[in-house]
């Protein structure tokens, strides 16, 4: 180094070279460092140390930008680095006192990550502050094109833009909370506040709101406001003569928890003359019960639900909603789809004695192990739900974590690999601003997926588009496949309802 140079380190001998390649693990590209450092008059290699032990020494993480500071992301690389714009200019003089940075240094190490964001953005016209390039791998890349556009059309904060993307993209606060390293209280009143704003202006819940009735954050099944809707007390399922008193006669749907057990046992729908009164009161009870008055028509859930009371105890308890739009049966099984999903979504398996489940006829241990075993049984025997990374997107490539196939016209469906079961989906081109609100034709599972995509493209014609994905790990069992198929389109349909507000226009 030259007498007119300037130094990096405070300490000289900190400015010697690696031995190696210096540039390993530099957060910022080669050329921009080369560019810096002459700017700076300081040894390219002195500052290549200095931007890795920026980053290795998490001095400057998501967690500080995203807690102490309202950070845009406006780019990720392939290996795990975010790059976002944030006033964190103060953060430099922390960076500079941590690892012993000259001014020049400290100056020299921010304009490099600066230009570095500066490249990333290009000619988007993306407008901000100081650029910082921060490790976070598991950051959706789909999701900051959303961000930057949700800023541009909202009041929102970039931190509560970027929560709310991010719930589109992953299926609780928790996760978010993990990808931005902050806690999850923070998660929780962000997404509130959001929530909050679409109540306060057109533009916001244009842009923020989930449609149709339900809401995103209260997702706990057995809440009384589980999914926003407004659900009755819960119960005694066996008292039939206080729910026929109490019920509504009203189309709607209803939920089943055993006292003693997790999650739920049971989510159905009633569109009956009678509405939930005459199904749950007068089907379901009854049958529970062992009543004289039980109908004809018994609850199909109606025997399991009192062999699990027998071998385990407790009780059983049923809860109903009735909201107007539950009215219209598409709707309304639409919903009762979704709270499907989300249970299994948020429990991880399906509702114990749902698709006509018996576990009860499977429990072998003594009565101190039932609860535990038929819990151990239900998750067995329920198909894997996926990720719902995204969600929101219901054309995505990557819906719900399943891997589609590239969307192709119906006239190209032969191109396909058609062996195995599938599941499909069926859509027509978006009009400009549909994204997330487009609803798909149809969803579905076969298991023959050449002539369901035939007679899908009869119906709907040539250039209708269509996406499929290879169901793996299906029981061989036809009874239990059939189950497991069925679960499949309570996640899927349960995942569109939830996104659009609609169900799929040829579904029910």
């Amino acid at each position: 180094m030259g007498e007119n140079e300037c130094q990096v380190y405070l300490d000289r001998d900190s400015n010697t070279s690696y031995v190696g390649d210096p540039f390993v693990g530099v957060p910022v590209s080669r050329d921009i460092v080369k560019t810096v450092a002459t700017r700076y008059h300081v040894e390219a290699d002195s500052l290549a140390r200095a931007l890795r032990e920026v980053r290795s020494t998490s001095v400057i993480d998501v967690e500080t930008l995203f807690t102490g500071f309202d950070p845009l992301p406006v780019g990720r690389s392939d290996n795990g680095l975010l790059y976002v714009l944030a006033e964190a200019d103060g953060c430099w003089d922390t960076v500079a006192g941590r690892i012993g940075l000259t001014e020049d240094g400290r100056d020299a190490v921010a304009t490099a990550h600066d230009r570095q964001v500066s490249k990333v953005i290009g000619d988007r016209g993306v407008e901000g502050s100081g650029g910082f390039v921060v490790s976070c791998s598991e950051f959706p890349t789909e999701a900051i094109d959303d961000i930057v556009a949700v800023v541009g059309k909202t009041r929102l904060t970039n931190r509560q833009a970027t929560t709310w993307i991010l719930s589109q993209y992953v299926p609780g606060s928790d996760a978010i909370a993990r990808i931005l390293s902050i806690p999850e209280p923070i998660v929780q009143s962000e997404l509130a506040t959001v929530d909050r704003a679409t109540r306060r202006s057109v533009a916001e819940t244009r842009t923020l709101d989930v449609p149709g009735p339900l809401t995103r954050l209260d997702p706990e099944p057995q809440s009384p406001t589980w999914m926003g809707l407004d659900w009755s007390k819960w119960f005694d399922l066996r008292d039939w003569k206080s729910l026929c008193k109490e019920l509504p006669r009203r189309p709607g749907l209803y939920r089943v928890r055993h006292s003693e057990l997790p999650g739920l046992m049971y989510v159905g729908e009633s569109g009956a003359q009678g509405g939930v009164r005459e199904r749950v009161g007068l089907g379901l009870s009854a049958g529970v019960s062992g009543s004289e008055r039980q109908t004809v028509d018994q609850h199909g859930a109606a025997d399991p639900l009192r062999q699990i009371t027998e071998i385990a105890g407790g009780n059983v308890e049923v809860s109903v909603t009735t909201p107007p739009i539950t009215s219209n049966r598409r709707h309304r099984r639409a919903i009762e789809a979704t709270l499907v999903a989300i249970c299994r979504r948020e429990t991880g398996w399906t509702p114990m004695v749902q698709l006509k489940r018996e576990p009860a006829d499977h429990v072998s241990g003594n009565h101190d192990e039932v609860h535990r075993e038929l819990r151990d049984i239900t998750e067995r025997s329920s198909y894997s739900v996926p990720s719902w990374q995204p969600w929101r997107d219901v054309t995505a490539p990557y819906w719900l974590g399943l891997d589609w196939t590239e969307s192709r016209p119906l006239c190209q469906r032969d191109t396909i690999d058609t062996s195995g079961v599938h599941a499909f989906r069926v859509w027509r081109e978006a009009q400009a601003g549909e994204r997330w609100c487009q609803p798909l034709q149809v969803i579905g599972t076969t298991g023959s997926i050449s002539s369901r995509l035939f007679k899908l493209q009869s119906e709907y014609g040539d250039d209708v588009r269509f996406s499929v994905v290879r169901l793996d790990g299906l029981s061989t069992d036809a009874q239990r496949r059939s189950r497991e198929l069925s679960e499949v389109r309570y996640d899927l349909i349960g995942a569109h309802y939830f996104a659009t507000g609609t169900p799929p226009k040829a579904q029910f």
